[in-house]
């Protein structure tokens, strides 16, 4: 077993199995082995690398065939232009950002969470990467992070939330401090996400 950069204990060597984050002194693999070129990953179509046992696109596990929730419990994201949060924030912005103006119209977004983690940030116009929750389209927030954060599923089939180190942070249920990066937070139904200038992601067991 190994140490993730959170401290938690993995069984696998890529990324841990407790957050969801990438290990950082993956070893080598002990013998080359040519990776199976007609195996895509069946959530998002992306080519199993190195026979590893996570997809690197969507995090689906090969091994467990485990990638949709399955248990009966399901749960949505609403992705939300928030008037209240955008106030917030642009009272504590420096001078040069109060000519930012919160979209007038954006229609709320449902996404189900499908996979075992979610990412949330905004699509690379340069190679056209984009994450699970797209933050660069619909209401088109420039103060979300490419990689800003992820939504990883939990044996019981709760979910956390992990702030990758964004630049703006992540906040939650309108807190003024952000969360710690890199450390699960427990999300509970109903819990709000803010992110960015304007989006609020209110995560809801159905």
């Amino acid at each position: 077993m190994s140490n993730c950069p959170n401290g938690h204990r993995s069984e696998t060597d890529d990324w841990c199995e407790v957050c969801g984050h990438r290990m950082s002194a993956a070893p080598a693999p002990s013998a080359p082995s040519a990776p199976s070129a007609a195996e895509l990953c069946p959530d998002c179509g992306s080519p199993r690398a190195d026979l590893a046992r996570f997809c690197e696109g969507c995090r689906y596990d090969f091994v467990t065939r485990a990638g949709t929730l399955t248990s009966g419990t399901t749960w949505t994201a609403t992705v939300h232009v928030d008037h209240d949060y955008f106030t917030r924030v642009m009272a504590r912005s420096e001078p040069e950002d109060q000519g930012l103006y919160v979209p007038t119209y954006s229609p709320d977004l449902h996404i189900p969470l499908t996979r075992n983690v979610i990412t949330i940030g905004r699509r690379r116009r340069s190679t056209g990467e984009a994450p699970f929750i797209d933050l660069d389209s619909g209401s088109e927030d420039p103060g979300v992070s490419h990689e800003h954060a992820l939504l990883v599923r939990q044996p019981d089939f709760t979910w956390s939330l992990i702030d990758k180190g964004s630049t703006n942070g992540t906040t939650m249920n309108g807190a003024e401090d952000s969360v710690p990066p890199y450390v699960p937070v427990p999300l509970k139904d109903g819990d709000r996400v803010h992110v960015g200038l304007w989006t609020t992601i209110t995560v809801h067991r159905d």
